[in-house]
């Protein structure tokens, strides 16, 4: 499977899943292409097309095209330096770590994280949670 793959299935994952219902999900993808819709063309340049198909800021590729073969992942709640480190020094002593896989977002994901903060109140409003309850 490469990373592009792996990728899709988890963002299409995420929406057949989302708490929130598919129909809200599909609401919100509109609502983002109908705004790049009316972008002017060099705007359109600078646009993160991404959110045309995938409603999740925090979830993206960081490093890699989707191209790369996925056979072995690393994975972990933060992936920081340490497990870079970690990562590194077993590829040194043969072991296959094809991709690493971080919960909490960095990056491009991370400097989006308000919309995900968004999104977690529709959540718990969904399921019943007072607006003056939420932190």
């Amino acid at each position: 499977m490469t990373l592009g793959e792996l990728y899709e299935k988890a963002v299409s994952t995420g929406i057949g899943n989302d708490p929130r219902g598919i129909d809200i999900v599909n609401n919100e993808l509109s609502s983002v292409k109908k705004k790049f819709d009316e972008l002017k063309d060099k705007d359109k340049e600078f646009f993160d097309k991404e959110t045309l198909k995938n409603p999740y800021a925090d979830s993206r590729i960081l490093y890699g095209n989707g191209d790369e073969e996925i056979k072995t992942i690393l994975a972990g709640i933060d992936i920081e330096v340490g497990e870079v480190v970690l990562a590194d020094q077993m590829r040194s002593k043969g072991r296959t770590i094809s991709m690493l896989l971080s919960h909490h977002p960095e990056g491009r994901a991370y400097a989006h994280l308000y919309d995900v903060m968004r999104m977690q109140s529709d959540v718990l409003h969904r399921f019943g949670v007072p607006i003056n309850q939420r932190t």
